[in-house]
């Protein structure tokens, strides 16, 4: 016991000294411990506060400094580097793309908006143009009437002149260029049944401008009925080649046409719209469906007139057969 209480008090004063930084009642207190203390249990002690203080002192090392990370991926980080310097390009591309395009489109609608205003000056000019010559129209014919009246005052007309007085007069009705067709286009056979609704084309405001077409496409059958003799080919050839300036009709598909689409001669209800009445000459039923028509106006709906006809110029008939005029909407297609 006295070894061991001598062992105590000489580690007590050796410790003295590292213990100076201490307060004097911690002092004490350490003291006393190491003297009811036996040697092996003080070790055993310092070496648990030893491994605590070690452990706190990894803790707060964690907390001061962030655990060190592995190195960088040198291979990753170039694609990543490859990557990002692709889409850069693309983005530039589709940027300069876009850029390219948008000027474009700019510049299409300056032009059309370039295009618009000139359209609409040129109509500004043209409206102006036909009221001009409208007026033109009115002062020529109140001339002609002045005329004419003179010459009836003075005796009886001349033979042509009288004749150009009834064609001027005629031509501003349908039911007039129709009579005067009957009188003068002799190769050109009319029957009352081919005539349809005419008093209501007559009723129309377009009217005078109808039956002045309607007169030149009557003139235009009947000459070439007259030189289908000496013509090698149809109407549509004649319109395009013959020399009678005239009398000629414009062959142009506004205009003419000499056949039906399949879709409305393979249609019962339309096709039978294009049965007309026709010389026994021709065909002995007294009935034929023509496809042949002229379009006496184009647009307008289907008020606006048209003309059907047969071509027996080089027939037993050598004339040119009318099936139909009318309104459009007697002779419906399939967009009717």
């Amino acid at each position: 016991m006295s070894e061991q209480s001598d062992s105590s008090n000489v580690d007590a004063a050796l410790a003295a000294p590292a213990f100076d930084w201490l307060s004097e009642s911690a002092a004490r207190e350490l003291a006393a411990y190491l003297l009811e203390r036996e040697p092996d249990e003080v070790r055993a002690d310092l070496s648990r506060t030893a491994e605590r203080l070690n452990r706190i002192r990894e803790r707060l090392l964690l907390l001061v400094e962030p655990p060190p990370t592995a190195p960088p991926d040198e291979t990753r980080l170039a694609e990543l580097e490859q990557t990002i310097s692709s889409l850069e390009q693309q983005l530039d591309e589709r940027t300069a793309q876009f850029e390219k395009t948008n000027e474009e489109h700019v510049a299409e609608r300056v032009r059309l908006i370039e295009e618009r205003q000139a359209a609409d000056t040129r109509v500004a000019e043209l409206e102006t143009e036909l009221s001009e010559a409208r007026q033109t129209v009115d002062r020529l014919q109140a001339k002609s009437d002045s005329f004419a009246a003179a010459l009836v005052d003075r005796g009886p007309a001349p033979e042509e002149l009288a004749d150009e007085i009834a064609e001027a007069e005629a031509q501003y009705t349908i039911a007039g260029v129709i009579e005067m067709a009957r009188d003068r286009c002799e190769r050109v056979v009319m029957p009352e049944a081919a005539l349809r609704e005419i008093d209501a084309l007559d009723a129309d405001e377009k009217a005078a401008d109808w039956a002045r077409e309607l007169w030149k496409a009557l003139r235009a059958l009947n000459a070439y009925a007259e030189e289908s003799e000496y013509f090698q080919g149809g109407f549509w050839e004649w319109c395009e080649h013959s020399n009678s300036d005239h009398n000629l009709w414009p062959a142009t598909p506004k205009k003419l046409a000499m056949s039906e689409s399949d879709a409305v001669m393979n249609s019962g209800p339309l096709r039978r719209t294009r049965r007309f009445l026709v010389s026994s000459d021709v065909e002995p039923s007294g009935y034929l469906h023509m496809q042949a028509h002229l379009k006496i106006a184009e647009g307008g709906g289907q008020h606006i007139p048209r003309l059907f006809f047969h071509d027996d110029s080089s027939g037993k008939t050598g004339a040119v057969h009318i099936g139909f005029i009318g309104p459009h909407r007697l002779v419906p297609n399939t967009q009717s």
